[in-house]
């Protein structure tokens, strides 16, 4: 898929450097509220463009970090739309099991990592910043 080009995606990139920037101070408020920003800046077919993964993944990990169900709720499954042309390795299915596990949604948790194992062949948990869902996964089974 395509970046955006231009002015707008020259912004886009601004903001998402202004959301890393907030994340590195701690204010993960105003990471999401830039990361939001961005999401607004892409064109129309927003899902099209390469920064619509990155966008939504950032908002997702952020909104993890600080429980809010909420936003959660509202941008989990437009991971799996985002940047169709992106090789399907599990990351979507992973971001969905994460986000169904903070939610207290076991069973759609459990699937979803399935899905990403399977996909990933075994690489889609990270040791270090998946361990609890790892060992959810390894014990539900």
């Amino acid at each position: 898929m395509a970046n955006v080009s231009g002015q707008r995606g020259a912004k886009i990139e601004s903001l998402m450097n202004q959301a890393s920037d907030e994340w590195n101070k701690g204010n993960y408020d105003m990471n999401l509220t830039l990361l939001e920003r961005a999401w607004d800046e892409l064109p129309d077919s927003k899902n099209e463009y390469d920064e619509s993964f990155l966008i939504i993944w950032r908002i997702l990990n952020t909104s993890i970090l600080v429980g809010d169900h909420a936003r959660l709720r509202k941008w989990v499954d437009k991971i799996f739309t985002a940047d169709p042309e992106r090789r399907d390795t599990g990351e979507r299915d992973m971001w969905a099991g994460r986000v169904a596990y903070v939610l207290g949604e076991f069973v759609e948790a459990k699937g979803y990592f399935e899905a990403a194992d399977k996909k990933s062949k075994g690489r889609c948990f990270s040791l270090k910043d998946d361990r609890k869902y790892y060992n959810f996964y390894k014990n539900l089974e």
